[in-house]
């Protein structure tokens, strides 16, 4: 688990391995995301376990996936064939954000199809960047790409598709709702462009993402049973609902014990709060509460909705179970 900041924003990552082996992991990360990103290489393209991982996120559990192509510096690195691949295997809405310029050894320049700029970055691994405008064939390339990206943020959205229809364009306003709602609604799957040895498009990958991809407060209902009913209820994803969390995954750490990762799905959870396990109609007292970064601990006071965090020492709570507010439980 790592939490970071940027923007403005706060993401809360869950970090997978890609092997086939550890694909359990994958799956019960996905159970509490807002979105995917399947990162695949530059050389190999669309494998076995990208294709498992696609499956999961889509048929699963029915969340965003965006697709990360990874070290283009690789001296075999090929983006249009594996764009090609994911579109023979994910269909024509797959859609590259960014384009590199010069992949292979010493790649470094790459075209940002939303801006139609050119950013050139530092190797020094600080993921600094010089941009301008894209002219010449390049300049003729981001735009042709720019148009057939709005035609297809505008397809998602009829109204939007009548503005653009009318217009000829849209606004930066009415195509960053449409750009959000497409990548919510699944009419665009996009593809970033990096290499992250060197740090090289990530920034540009990052400011992108936090704009524009699924949030908790996007998902508008967090749907349930009535403790021992088949009754279906649903909380807000509000910190003004009633608590609600899912326990998605347990380690052991040494001298420590367990520790119970868990996704905040509503409500606030703090400290000291005693709440109901719902799937073991037991009490819990959340006497710590963490976010995580990698092994480390970092104490907090509150986690929110939306939040994933940790708790130690719960005496009878196991990955699966749901814990959530004695006065309104779920």
């Amino acid at each position: 688990l790592i939490n970071i900041e940027w923007a403005g924003k706060k993401l809360n990552i869950v970090d997978t391995p890609g092997y086939l082996e550890f694909h359990g992991e994958a799956k019960s990360a996905l159970r509490v995301a807002d979105f995917a990103a399947i990162v695949l290489s530059s050389n190999h393209g669309v494998e076995v376990g990208s294709e498992l991982s696609w499956g999961y996120a889509k048929k699963d559990y029915d969340i965003p996936v965006l697709f990360v192509v990874n070290q283009l510096d690789r001296e075999n690195a090929d983006f249009d064939a594996v764009i090609a691949q994911l579109r023979e295997r994910f269909g024509n809405k797959v859609f590259p954000f960014m384009v590199p310029v010069n992949h292979g050894e010493g790649f470094n320049q790459i075209g940002d199809v939303l801006r139609k700029e050119l950013y050139t970055y530092e190797l020094d691994g600080s993921g600094n960047y010089s941009e301008k405008k894209a002219d010449g064939e390049w300049g003729d390339k981001l735009d042709e790409m720019h148009e057939e990206l709005i035609e297809l943020i505008a397809e998602s959205d009829d109204s939007l598709l009548e503005t653009f229809f009318e217009n000829g364009e849209l606004t930066e306003e009415e195509l960053r709702g449409g750009l959000h709602n497409a990548f919510i609604s699944g009419g665009l799957i996009p593809v970033f462009a990096i290499a992250s040895k060197n740090n090289v498009g990530v920034k540009r990958m990052m400011d992108v993402v936090s704009r524009y991809a699924p949030c908790a407060s996007d998902f508008k209902e967090v749907h349930g049973k009535r403790p021992g009913t088949d009754e279906a209820i649903h909380h807000g994803p509000s910190v003004d609902e009633p608590v609600s969390a899912f326990v998605f995954k347990t380690v052991s750490e040494p001298h420590i014990g367990e520790l119970s990762f868990f996704r905040v799905y509503s409500g606030t959870i703090t400290a000291g709060d005693s709440l109901s396990n719902t799937s073991r109609n037991t009490t819990e007292k959340m006497r710590q509460v963490f976010f995580m970064n990698g092994k480390n601990r970092v104490d907090s006071n509150k986690l929110i909705a939306g939040d994933i965090g940790a708790a130690v020492k719960l005496k009878n709570t196991h990955t699966g179970d749901t814990l959530a507010s004695s006065q309104s439980p779920i």
